[in-house]
């Protein structure tokens, strides 16, 4: 049955957290109305994920699948920008599920010269696992990933890691999305620097 339900996009960012209970998900379509919320349903899915993200089911990838194409429309148009951003995160969020790349992701770029930086959409979210905490572990994770035409973070990976936090670092990124890196105004893949800083100090 489940697979015939064209299921809420809400309802699949739950089930792929492993947190909604085992009942059939209401049926709503992915609307620009709900694109800030899908997108922070779906942030949170990616961040408590840990360093490797869950494969979807069938029906999960379906739905997922079903956002990218929505939201690839959605942001060839003009519309304000606030709801272009929550669109570029659904669709950034979705991809991360999927190990499909943009074609030309391998002449990535780096930062500098005529390249701009990519810039981060929203907060730098992440997530202080509860155990290195409770030991005192805290330091800061450096990592590299490529940020794709779409603003998407690709292939990320520790270059200076902490012990118990690499794991959370790597989700960390991956729950992040970016305006794209510009060339002379067109839309190029870079390698991009990133840091999580990890503080005791920080609110849980």
């Amino acid at each position: 049955m489940i697979g015939r339900l064209r299921l809420g996009l809400w309802a699949a960012a739950l089930l792929l957290a492993g947190s909604a209970p085992h009942r059939a998900p209401v049926q709503q379509q992915l609307s620009p109305a709900r694109f800030a919320e899908a997108a922070k349903e779906l942030q949170q899915s990616v961040l408590q994920s840990g360093p490797h993200l869950k494969k979807p089911t069938p029906a999960q990838g379906k739905v997922l699948r079903g956002a990218i194409e929505t939201t690839r429309r959605f942001l060839n148009g003009t519309h304000p920008v606030q709801k272009m951003n929550a669109a570029r995160q659904v669709l950034c969020l979705s991809r991360a599920y999927f190990p499909e790349d943009l074609p030309g992701l391998e002449d990535a770029l780096r930062v500098g010269g005529g390249v701009r930086a990519p810039q981060l959409i929203g907060e730098r979210v992440q997530r202080f696992p509860p155990q290195a905490r409770k030991v005192g572990i805290q330091g800061t994770v450096i990592l590299e990933a490529v940020i794709d035409q779409e603003g998407c973070v690709r292939h990320p990976r520790v270059l200076k890691g902490v012990p118990s936090l690499d794991g959370a670092a790597l989700a960390a990124v991956r729950s992040w999305t970016f305006r794209p890196a510009t060339l002379n105004d067109k839309v190029v893949a870079v390698y991009y620097v990133l840091s999580v800083p990890f503080k005791l100090s920080d609110p849980d």
